[in-house]
C-alpha cells in the first residue's frame, strides 16, 4: 500500500515537478494502513 500511495509523488519528482513541503522543507507521505502508521520522507537525489 505504501508503494501504491507514494507512486504519484515519485512520478511528479521524476519528471521535474515540485511537491509541497512541510515547515522543515521535507516531503512527507504516510502509509494509508492505520495499523502501521508509517511516514516516509521523499528526497530527490541529483546524480
Amino acid at each position: 500500500m505504501a508503494s501504491h500511495t507514494m507512486f504519484p509523488y515519485i512520478d511528479i519528482l521524476r519528471y521535474g515537478g515540485e511537491l509541497p513541503k512541510n515547515k522543515d522543507g521535507d516531503i512527507l507521505v504516510s502509509c494509508p494502513d492505520a495499523e502501521v502508521i508509517t511516514v516516509f520522507k521523499l528526497e530527490k537525489i541529483k546524480e
